[in-house]
């Protein structure tokens, strides 16, 4: 994820490159995807009264906005008598909600993350979503994502783990976030880091500090020396604002390590022939929650979409494109996919997801920390 310094850029991540635990990448089958039949496709007329047929729906910048319009657009115009219009975004996306009059947004479902999610609900810049008359599929969802943070007016989709990214020369992998304070990494060219989104770098930095578990000292004010230390303590000579920005730091030699994310990076990883990558066991993440914007027209059709988002055959379709994790119990991830990424409750319960709730209060001061990080 990206975002700014100040308001975390209401963003999230952008091209990303990850890896397995402990384990070198596997890079033969990395792009191949199983064939996964899509059934079911009932033409359903969307809109309830809508007065056009075009759903505007935003997805995040990169590859991520690429690679949801390959595989998300035709499944909605087979399944709706409409047209799907993807935008991508991620650093204003609140602001043009925002700007724009209260009846006439400028589209109709957005993505979010922490803290676009928790800041736009509070704002009343999303609708509440009606779930049982328009979005029986939350109940494909597993339990655990439904608690990570209020589902009132965002359900929970899609997401990536965070991804350790090395260069291969190194003397020793960087297998878990506590490598990135070992000799072998301090001894390297150094870390590239998200630099906008230093929510992500802090879950990062906490699972590898292990004072308090799944990476809870970002909530406990106890921990938030130890926490800042460990980040400090990072070699960090590289902020990124896109995984594009991370390959050109490893190839013009400015880092030899990086934290990022696996949505974004794995099926690019054969195009990095020097770099692997790591899933540590213990690992942290971001999660996804779509919305319907508020004002909009088409708030049915907006939550028949996401409801078609949390279809189990969607979402394993969906994989075939798109390396990121998903939220429902039955869908089946393509080709190694279900190697990485977490299919059962206990899998996902070992990816720390940043819940803003409780981070909200202590914001400003992590923001402060990581621009003086960025200065020095």
């Amino acid at each position: 994820m990206s975002g700014s310094d100040d308001s975390q850029r209401e963003a999230m991540p952008r091209d990303t490159n990850h890896s397995s635990a402990s384990r070198r990448a596997f890079l033969g089958a990395a792009g191949a995807a199983a064939t996964t039949g899509l059934a079911g496709c009932t033409g359903m007329l969307g809109g309830g009264g809508d007065s056009t047929t075009t759903l505007r729906v935003t997805a995040w910048s990169g590859n991520y906005g690429e690679r949801f319009r390959q595989a998300i657009k035709p499944i909605f115009e087979s399944r709706f008598d409409a047209e799907l219009e993807v935008n991508t975004g991620w650093n204003s996306l609140l602001a043009k909600i925002q700007s724009a009059p209260a009846d006439d947004p400028p589209f109709d479902v957005t993505v979010t993350c922490e803290p676009i999610y928790y800041n736009g609900r509070n704002a009343g810049l999303f609708e509440e979503l009606r779930y049982e008359e328009n979005i029986p599929n939350i109940d494909n969802v597993m339990q655990h994502y439904k608690d990570v943070r209020p589902i009132s007016h965002g359900a929970p989709a899609d997401g990536a783990p965070l991804t350790i990214l090395y260069r291969d020369s190194l003397d020793q992998p960087v297998e878990t976030w506590s490598d990135f304070t070992s000799e072998s990494v301090k001894n390297s060219a150094g870390v590239g880091v998200d630099g906008g989104f230093w929510i992500y770098p802090l879950l990062g930095a906490g699972v590898g500090t292990d004072a308090a578990p799944a990476a809870n000292e970002l909530y406990q004010e106890q921990h938030h020396e130890q926490l800042i230390n460990t980040l400090e303590e990072w070699p960090i000579t590289g902020w990124a604002n896109s995984g594009t920005d991370i390959w050109r730091q490893f190839q013009g030699g400015t880092i030899d390590a990086a934290q990022w994310y696996f949505g974004q990076v794995y099926y690019d990883m054969e195009n990095h022939e020097d770099v692997s990558f790591s899933m540590p066991d213990a690992n942290a993440g971001y999660m996804d929650n779509w919305a319907v914007v508020r004002g909009t027209d088409k708030r049915t059709l907006g939550e028949e979409f996401i409801n078609m988002l949390l279809d189990p055959e969607v979402q394993s379709k969906w994989s075939e494109d798109h390396p990121l994790f998903f939220t429902t119990e039955d869908m089946s991830y393509a080709g190694d996919l279900g190697e990485y990424l977490p299919s059962t409750a206990e899998e996902a319960q070992n990816m720390a997801l940043p819940r803003w709730g409780e981070l909200a209060d202590y914001s400003e001061k992590f923001s402060n920390t990581v621009k003086q990080m960025k200065t020095n």
